[in-house]
């Protein structure tokens, strides 16, 4: 590991920092690399329940343009085997089975804005700077980010934000959807993590069922859904938390899960 990016842990809740904001935390290979150490860690560490992904004063201004030049120049090959490593960031963030929150202040370009909006929820900044800078430099949108702005703001707003690569404030964003949270600067860390920490106490298992749900009946068809919906929650049915859940309702009393 080097130092671009720490793993703190704040009781249940484990805090991603990306530490080299005076550099507006750039998505190098090195990064990516990093991020996706990180997050495999937090996954496994059973004490860890949520995670909050920020960049302090700036997100991430997104790829690495300088450090890509060189596996460009060797041609079509090695630039879409780059291309797919950058992808490993958003794809191990979409993928983390974790709750995952961004909080986003300062600049969120390009990879950096697609990082963000791999989380299941993001708290930004009302000054907060959002951009899908890919047209200004005549690129078309990549790690992840034409799917998930059209899964969060629809496909008309992500068309209009992709084509003219507009910069849009974290207000903006709250209302146009692309954002779930929107408060000042000062205190986007802090709602991120008391987002956290209202997940944090749920039973886990429970937590990463219903989050893998979403994602997957997102993706697919309302009938499809139901079935989704039916065979994941025939399991939890039958597991320890949810019997316990009913149990302790009919006894009016506080559940005691195991699943903690």
């Amino acid at each position: 590991m080097t130092d671009l990016i720490r793993l703190d842990r704040d009781g249940p809740v484990g805090i991603l920092r990306f530490i080299q904001p005076k550099k507006r935390n750039p998505y190098s290979i090195a990064f990516v690399e990093e991020l996706v150490a990180y997050l495999r860690d937090a996954e496994r560490d059973d004490a860890i329940r949520a995670v909050v992904m920020t960049g302090g004063e700036h997100f991430s201004s997104g790829g690495d343009l300088v450090g890509f030049q060189a596996e460009i120049a060797k041609g079509a090959r090695a630039t879409s085997e780059m291309v797919d490593k950058v992808h490993d960031g958003g794809r191990a963030a979409y993928l983390f089975r974790k709750p995952l929150i961004s909080a986003v202040c300062g600049v969120a370009y390009g990879a950096g804005l697609s990082l963000a909006l791999s989380a299941d929820i993001v708290v930004a900044a009302e000054d907060a700077r959002l951009c899908e800078v890919f047209a200004r430099v005549g690129g078309c949108p990549d790690t992840g980010s034409s799917w998930l702005l059209q899964q969060r703001a629809g496909a008309g707003v992500a068309r209009m934000l992709v084509l003219t690569g507009r910069e849009i404030d974290g207000r903006t964003a709250k209302d146009l959807r692309v954002v779930e949270e929107c408060v000042p600067a000062k205190q986007v860390e802090e709602r991120a993590f008391e987002i956290a920490c209202e997940i944090a106490p749920h039973p886990m298992f429970g937590v990463q069922t219903a989050k893998r749900v979403m994602r997957a009946s997102a993706e697919c068809r309302y009938l499809e859904a139901l079935d989704i919906e039916r065979d994941t929650q025939s399991v939890l049915l039958c597991a320890h938390d949810f019997p316990e859940a009913m149990k302790a309702f009919s006894e009016k009393r506080k559940p005691e899960f195991k699943d903690r």
